[in-house]
């Protein structure tokens, strides 16, 4: 990565070289001058050392040290919901045609029932329906007849519950 950026300093350099020799007449009104092209290569390579050196797109206002704009925390590992909803749900959907599994372990059933106890009803079927089949938002609530925001909250909410439950609880902790 660092000869990169010495590539691009020194390309910079020399762009910079060239646009002082470079002339400014335009030769038609239809072709460019040659300080013009320049002046935009050089834009472009400020942009992309800018890039290299801080790490996140210049001008952008959030950067990875704001994590939450980049990635979200869940209260569990997604593969993991999805094998357990699909061995252990007791509901049944018309657009589920997958076949039950068996492939938790005793205990990381119990620790996911106990982190699920938490949530009302509602909470736990769309938190099922979106972390366990992965269904969109937008799906979810139409098959619920409800708002997409809706859902949202109630994934929200559910996430935040769930997280404070694991936190709270040696039993989730454990394994």
């Amino acid at each position: 990565m660092n000869e990169m950026l010495v590539e691009y300093k020194r390309a910079l350099k020399d762009a910079k070289k060239r646009y002082e020799l470079a002339s400014d007449a335009e030769k038609d009104n239809d072709i460019r001058s040659d300080k013009a092209i320049i002046r935009d290569m050089i834009i472009d390579l400020e942009f992309t050392i800018e890039w290299l050196e801080t790490g996140r797109r210049p001008g952008n206002k959030r950067g990875i040290e704001r994590r939450a704009a980049y990635q979200r925390e869940r209260a569990f590992d997604p593969l993991l919901m999805q094998k357990y909803f699909r061995s252990a749900d007791d509901l049944e959907y018309e657009w589920d045609t997958s076949d039950k599994e068996d492939l938790l372990s005793e205990w990381d059933q119990e620790r996911i029932e106990d982190a699920l106890s938490v949530l009302t009803k509602r909470e736990r079927e769309i938190y099922l329906m979106s972390r366990g089949y992965g269904l969109l938002y937008k799906d979810i609530a139409n098959y619920l007849d409800l708002t997409e925001s809706t859902i949202k909250t109630n994934i929200k909410r559910a996430e935040k519950k769930i997280g404070h439950r694991i936190s709270e609880s040696l039993f989730c902790m454990c394994g």
